[in-house]
């Protein structure tokens, strides 16, 4: 997903309207609908105002699932798992939990 549609997603979410959002981190609506349109994109600093005013990553805002901590020994193939699980809706990330369960105990 690219950052206007998550923008939207999100103002959208919240029931606000983008020039009340717009008043909320403080820009201007011309510039903050240029956002939701991708005629520019924010800059970090507005990014931070964003990801704050939704109390989410920038990672999780700008769509790049990380994982974080995972031991030294983690290879390529564990990582893009990762990755995947990470952009699963919750319905499908129990499904895929319960899979990998199922491996680590022989039953799939």
């Amino acid at each position: 997903m690219n950052l206007q549609i998550k923008l939207k997603e999100l103002r959208k979410l919240e029931n606000i309207t983008q020039e009340e959002f717009a008043k909320k981190i403080n820009i201007n609506l011309s510039t903050y609908k240029q956002y939701e349109t991708n005629r520019t994109e924010p800059d970090i600093e507005t990014l931070k105002k964003i990801a704050d005013y939704y109390d989410i990553s920038l990672d999780n805002l700008c769509d790049r699932p990380r994982p974080y901590d995972l031991p030294s020994t983690t290879t390529k193939d564990q990582k893009e798992a990762i990755n995947l699980i990470l952009q699963l809706n919750e319905i499908n990330t129990i499904k895929a939990i319960s899979y990998c369960a199922g491996l680590l105990t022989g039953q799939n």
